[in-house]
């Protein structure tokens, strides 16, 4: 897949008349079809989003530790750990940039214990829209300032 204009392949970059906010997004799930969804949401985002996938905790690892990202939107159920685990290893490796979880199970106790670890936000990936995942993580990476 071809990122846009003058992006390096796997890129993404959108940018829209009038828009201020910058961000490079790393998106870290094993469904392909859940990576395209949260894609396209941020495509139809004002500003520049640079939008890049990994597809389980190594693979994110990997990006994490050889590149800055202003952003982590992160599947809690992954094939090679969960959310919760690698959140803590992020933290613990003193990697501080802000997380975002998606998941396809609404449980409090999980959200709880994901706010607590560092999650900047949870959110369920039913009906998640462009607008709430923008301003989720707008929020995560200005707080981080």
């Amino acid at each position: 897949m071809s990122g846009g204009e003058g992006a390096p392949e796997g890129i993404e970059r959108r940018r829209t008349e009038g828009g201020d906010f910058r961000a490079r997004v790393l998106v870290v799930d094993d469904d392909q079809v859940d990576r395209m969804a949260v894609r396209r949401n941020l495509a139809r985002a004002p500003g520049e989003i640079v939008v890049e996938e990994a597809e389980g905790v190594l693979d994110a690892i990997g990006r994490l530790t050889g590149e800055p990202f202003d952003c982590v939107v992160l599947d809690y159920n992954l094939p090679d750990g969960d959310g919760l685990t690698f959140l803590r290893g992020l933290r613990s490796a003193g990697l501080d940039v802000p997380v975002v979880m998606l998941t396809g199970q609404e449980d409090a106790g999980v959200a709880r214990a994901l706010l607590r670890s560092g999650a900047a936000a949870y959110l369920p990936k039913a009906g998640l829209s462009a607008d709430v995942l923008l301003a989720t993580i707008r929020d995560a990476v200005r707080g981080r300032a």
